[in-house]
Parts: structure tokens; sequence; C-alpha cells
């Protein structure tokens, strides 16, 4: 029986794909490339998340280098994303792509931004993600070292992602305080919905509150304790409960994601393409749906925050 738990992970064979797989499972940064033998693997990666544990493996393989038409192919729908070209696939890749897609749920794609044309590799799985449509589409850009003064370029490669659904993730950015990182992928791949899932006993409790007492803490303390009271609010428990909540979603909302969000909607797409737009929102949504409840409820904000930005 097929089982849909597959993370496929492609990129020249050059690519640091082991060491970013082996950072995922890690929780670490990215270690420098370290030479493989190994053209494939197949290793096995048991997510254990807050809420439940999932079955999952990756699948690395390495790509080749296209023709010249595919790449110029590739270059032209790259200075004009919004439209979609014809992708020239041969039976054997529809043959390959129709066995794969009964198993995989997320397909990663790396590339090295200082070999541009290492990108076009990802035409054949841009058919994929459209005939098979897979939940998790990450594009990841990696290299030795820090690649700066490639904006224009990055620019095109972020904008054909966006388009295309799939998410960008710049591990090369010099920016100190990027949000690109490996535990960003890591995240994506956790908060899919894995057809081996299976929730923990507690996982229906949700995220633990300020008000429930934490495990280390005495609650047999002696109540003659000298405490200070905490001041009173003249609201109802259950208000008291939702303001809460507010103050603790609005300390984790990130004012750089905000913006950001802002500039993926408004700047980046035409504000004549409603479509675009729609579209865009639809791929936020799902992306936040895959998110921890925690999470998804700063998320939310954040994109409430930027949509509310565009009106002032």
């Amino acid at each position: 029986m097929d089982v849909k738990n597959k993370i496929l992970v492609l990129g020249r064979p050059e690519i640091n794909k082991a060491g970013l797989v082996s950072s995922v499972m890690a929780g670490t940064a990215l270690e420098p490339c370290v030479a493989s033998s190994e053209a494939s693997a197949q290793i096995a990666w048991d997510i254990d998340t807050r809420y439940y544990t999932a079955q999952t493996e990756f699948w690395v393989d390495s790509t080749e280098p296209l023709s010249t038409a595919h790449t110029e192919l590739v270059q032209n729908w790259l200075s004009s994303p919004s439209t979609r070209p014809s992708i020239p696939i041969d039976t054997s890749t529809h043959e390959l792509h129709d066995s794969l897609s009964t198993l995989v749920d997320a397909i990663v794609f790396v590339f090295n931004p200082r070999d541009s044309t290492s990108f076009t590799d990802i035409l054949p799985w841009a058919q994929f993600a459209i005939d098979h449509e897979p939940s998790i589409l990450l594009c990841v850009a990696v290299s030795d070292t820090k690649v700066g003064g490639m904006d224009g370029q990055k620019d095109e490669w972020f904008d054909w992602c966006v388009q295309m659904g799939w998410e960008w993730v710049d591990l090369t950015d010099v920016d100190p305080e990027s949000e690109y990182s490996v535990e960003r992928v890591r995240d994506a791949l956790a908060a899919n919905e894995w057809a081996t899932m299976v929730p923990k006993a507690n996982s229906k409790t949700g995220p633990k509150t300020d008000h429930t007492p934490d495990s280390n803490v005495d609650i047999h303390a002696d109540s003659n304790a000298d405490h200070t009271p905490e001041p009173a609010i003249d609201a109802p428990p259950e208000q008291r409960d939702e303001w809460d909540m507010f103050d603790k979603i609005a300390s984790a909302v990130d004012p750089r994601r905000v913006t950001e969000l802002h500039q993926r909607l408004f700047t980046q797409t035409p504000q004549s393409d409603m479509s675009g737009l729609m579209s865009q929102l639809h791929s936020l949504r799902t992306e936040i749906a895959q998110l921890d409840p925690e999470t998804a409820r700063t998320r939310a904000a954040e994109l409430a925050l930027a949509l509310g930005k565009h009106t002032l």
C-alpha cells in the first residue's frame, strides 16, 4: 500500500542536499558542504511535535542540467512569472511523476544562486506540482558562503515562487536579521498534515495558556505567604482570558513579517490584479492552516495587520 509520506529533496550533485537534510532533522544551522559519493539516499525522519507524531522519509536525488531550449524557457518565464508557459515533459518523466504522486507530499528543491543555471532544474518539478499538487513546495537557496549583490536575480526567483505557489527560503541571505533559516524548512515540513500523522493524547487541549499551572510549580504552597495581589480588572473572567490571549498574540507579532507580507501582497502584485491578490491570500491561508494553533493565531494576526496597513 502506498503511503504519501515522502519528502523529495532535489538538486544538482554538487549541491549540499544531504547537509540540508541532516540540519533539518537536527534543527541546526546548515553546515558547510561535505562531498558525498552517493547520488541518492532514503532517510527516515520521525516528526515529533507538541501535537502529533508522523513517520516520514526524505528521498534525496540529483537533477541533471536541462537542454538549452528548457533553460531559455525558464529564463523567459522568470522575466514574466505571471504567464505560465507550456512545459515540455517527455513520456518517461510523466510516468515517473505519476508513480511518485501517490508517495510524495513535499518537494524541497535546492540550488546554488552562484550558479544561476541550477535554478532551471526546477522546471519538470514545477509541472509535477501543477499536476499533482503536493502539500509542501520549498525552493531553497544554499551556498558555502552568504551571497550578496544578487538582489535583482533573487527577486526574480522570489516572484516566480510566489506565482507558482512555492515558498522561497534563502539560506544565503546576507541580512543578519533574515527570517530565512533551516528552522523555517523544518517548521514547514513539520506543519504538514502527513498521512502517517498520529495525534498525541493531550493534543486536543491545545496550547498551554498562562492560566494553566506549570508542572514545576508547587500548587500547595503556603497560602499565607506574602504575595503582592494582582490589580483588579473590571471585566468578567471570560473577557480577561480574551484580553490575555490578545496580549500574548500581540507580543508574538513580528513587525518585519508584517512589512514583508504587505510588500508581497501589494508591492509585488499589481493593485489591478485582483485575481492575483486573491490567489496570494488563498495561498497564505493554506500555509497558516497547516501550523499549530498558537503559531497560526500569530500568523493570522500578522496577515490582518498587513491588510490593514494598506488601508491606512
